[in-house]
């Protein structure tokens, strides 16, 4: 266990956020294990990135994000470019979120919608690499899947407007994309499309949940759980089990309904599983100190 990142916890505090995380697993059938970046996927999508032209100066550190979660959580989608369109689409808006939210760039930000709308240049290398991506969706997925994966992509960056933080966080996920992305293109809507939303709340709420150790020992208190513990007089322990406790429910929810469709069935258990493997890749979320 790395001391400097649990220095900034009391013993009760760690050890309450290990039991919790303990719970939330043992209660949705996952197992943590260390799982090590896919280097040769890695390297295949830095290669079209930048044959496609992407400032990879500033792409290049986002790459691994994008790499983990598909080759994770999207591994058993059966279409290779569609993957490879979901790791560049996850690059960039990672890559968006961390480095265009402040300055000049929130000036290009609140254009894009505008830009993208009428087909014109983007002020920004990286909202560039974003609109032409948007651009390219229908060729992965069908209609209607395909038009609410742009519109949750708009809201996204809409989000990124900082006066509005409580209506930014319905917004800020772009859990609807990732919720389409789970099912194949080949499947036909009206085997999923019920649950949709239910699995858009899986995308946001498993990750709040799987990242707030990393959070905490950050000291971040804007991330959701803070937040949701503010506004309803709870402690952040109290308002993790709250979550973890709707997220189960969730979880359990979607199988009852899929089950029927063995092969959005089949997809959602893949995504999930490996959502949770993504989130104990490379350390980002540095849940290997706490498992």
């Amino acid at each position: 266990m790395n001391s400097l990142s649990t220095s900034t916890l009391d013993g009760e505090v760690l050890a309450n956020i290990r039991q919790s995380i303990a719970e939330f697993l043992q209660r949705c059938g996952l197992q943590y294990k260390n799982v090590p970046l896919d280097e040769t996927w890695y390297s295949e999508c830095c290669q079209e990135a930048t044959k496609r032209g992407y400032p990879m100066d500033t792409i290049l550190p986002y790459m691994s994000v994008g790499v983990a979660i598909t080759s994770n959580a999207y591994g058993h989608l059966p279409d290779r470019p569609t993957k490879m369109w979901i790791c560049l689409f996850t690059a960039v808006c990672t890559c968006m979120d961390d480095i265009m939210i402040s300055g000049e760039n929130l000036v290009h930000l609140y254009r894009f919608n505008e830009l993208f709308a009428n087909c014109q240049p983007q002020g920004h290398p990286v909202l560039n690499a974003l609109d032409e991506l948007l651009r390219e969706v229908a060729c992965h997925y069908s209609a209607p899947a395909s038009n609410l994966i742009v519109t949750s992509a708009l809201d996204f960056i809409s989000s990124q407007a900082p006066s509005y933080p409580e209506y930014a966080r319905m917004l800020s996920g772009v859990d609807y994309a990732y919720a389409y992305f789970v099912f194949p293109s080949t499947l036909p809507p009206r085997e999923y499309v019920q649950c949709i939303m239910d699995v858009a709340m899986i995308v946001n709420y498993a990750n709040d949940i799987l990242s707030y150790y990393k959070e905490e020992i950050q000291g971040d208190t804007a991330n959701y759980l803070s937040l949701m513990a503010a506004s309803r007089g709870l402690s952040k322990q109290d308002a993790l089990q709250k979550l973890i406790e709707k997220t189960v429910q969730l979880h359990h929810g979607i199988l009852e309904f899929l089950r029927p469709h063995p092969e959005a069935y089949d997809a959602y258990v893949g995504f999930f599983n490996g959502y949770f493997k993504f989130h104990a890749t490379f350390g980002r979320y540095k849940l290997e100190e706490i498992m």
